[in-house]
């Protein structure tokens, strides 16, 4: 893109937000690390820091589905790097559970995190993209939310939301230079995934024949908000190894 920008990446301290953000911090620009864990978001600050570029990152703390939160962790990125110019959307939660088993606190919790996050940081973030009339958003959609399978309601249907939401905000502000799209991994080897064994029933079903690496999900984002991508607006893009196909 030429010129350093300012990368907001939400649930930045592990998995596919850790690979964003270093690999928005090895292409030039400047990463505030956005996660509710302080000690994982220093932890990939400093090694931003340290081993890619001295001060090229920052970290803030907090919870994507606070609106107080969001307002003030843009605040605070914006007083050390300038206005954010991509905002990369990676916060969320991937609970399993049946449909007959799950509590009104669980829907909550996963709808509050996935989606609402997803939406509050995108709406904070859009607001100041728009005097610039340009900017990037990149949600982290899923397999799930396109072709649901069981024991996964409630995720399934906060990827679906985002989906709609990513294509909402694409209608509304594509015309004022802000590129806004979404991904939709399929399953990818984060430390979530290993807590237990479904991901080896999973990896069956995978064309390809192995879980994808969080890097390559970070790959297609940093592309989405490359100058080769400009053209692609409104889009989910499928990255999960021939599982799903549309």
């Amino acid at each position: 893109m030429g010129k350093s920008r300012h990368v907001f990446v939400t649930g930045g301290g592990r998995g596919i937000g850790e690979a964003v953000a270093i690999k928005f911090a090895q292409t030039g620009n400047f990463v505030t690390v956005s996660d509710l864990d302080s000690e994982r978001a220093q932890a990939v600050t400093d090694s931003i820091n340290m081993k890619i570029n001295v001060n090229s990152a920052n970290s803030v703390i907090g919870n994507v589905s606070l609106r107080k939160d969001v307002v003030r962790m843009f605040e605070e990125a914006t007083k050390i790097a300038g206005p954010v110019e991509v905002l990369v959307n990676c916060a969320g939660i991937y609970p399993s559970n049946s449909i007959t088993e799950i509590t009104d606190e669980e829907w909550d919790k996963v709808m509050n995190i996935n989606l609402r996050g997803t939406f509050l940081c995108s709406q904070i973030a859009v607001k100041g993209m728009i005097p610039q009339k340009k900017g990037w958003i990149v949600n982290m959609a899923s397999v799930d939310g396109l072709s649901p399978g069981p024991n996964n309601c409630v995720y399934s249907a906060s990827k679906a939301g985002v989906v709609s939401i990513t294509r909402s905000f694409a209608s509304e502000f594509t015309a004022l230079g802000i590129r806004i799209n979404a991904v939709a991994p399929g399953w990818v080897g984060t430390p979530n995934i290993y807590i237990n064994d479904r991901w080896k029933e999973a990896v069956k079903k995978i064309p390809i024949g192995r879980l994808a690496e969080p890097t390559e999900i970070a790959e297609v984002i940093s592309f989405l908000c490359s100058d080769e991508g400009y053209y692609i607006a409104g889009e989910v893009i499928n990255v999960n190894g021939g599982m799903f196909m549309n």
